[in-house]
């Protein structure tokens, strides 16, 4: 039973990379089938149902992918992406946070909560994390691409456009006068 399994998950991966996701899901849900507690079963089901956009299903699989490995960065950042994505922000703020304790240099949490702080209004905190993120990697693009649109939320207008034109790679304007330095 488990070289079934074993097996079937090696198809589905193939079959994940060729970006077919209906028999990689049927082969996945026959594991289920066999055993209730194969963690790549789990998590595999979770991410395809999260890029199907089927979200419930994706948050289900993806606890369940947890509670049979509770420190799996991946399982524990795509619940919380999936979380965000349906609203659900306290839930995911928690779950960025889980990955960050176990990853202290994981970019994409800090930006998930600078994220939820933006939408929730509190810039500054929002700011904060975003400060965290390139700390960690000043030249991350999306991170420094994020952070520059808020800086003009902030009225940080000057700062904001250095940062954009970082990421951006943009060419500075040959008149003196509007020159970002």
């Amino acid at each position: 039973m488990m070289e079934e399994i074993k097996k079937n998950i090696k198809k589905s991966q193939d079959l994940l990379r060729k970006k077919d996701f209906a028999n990689a899901e049927t082969l996945l849900l026959k594991n289920l089938e066999i055993s209730q507690d194969n963690f790549e079963t789990f998590f595999l089901l979770g991410s395809i149902y999260g890029i199907k956009k089927d979200f419930n299903k994706a948050v289900s699989h993806l606890e369940k992918a947890i509670d049979i490995k509770p420190k799996h960065i991946n399982s524990i950042l795509n619940l919380a992406i999936i979380l965000k994505k349906i609203d659900q922000t306290e839930k995911s703020m928690n779950y960025f946070e889980k990955v960050i304790n176990l990853d202290k240099r994981n970019i994409e949490s800090y930006c998930g909560i600078a994220e939820i702080y933006e939408e929730k209004g509190n810039l500054k905190e929002a700011e904060v994390f975003y400060q965290k993120a390139l700390d960690i990697d000043n030249l991350h693009h999306i991170a420094n691409h994020r952070y520059g649109k808020l800086l003009f939320r902030l009225n940080q207008h000057v700062k904001g456009l250095k940062i954009i034109e970082k990421v951006s790679g943009m060419i500075r304007f040959k008149n003196k006068t509007i020159e970002i330095k």
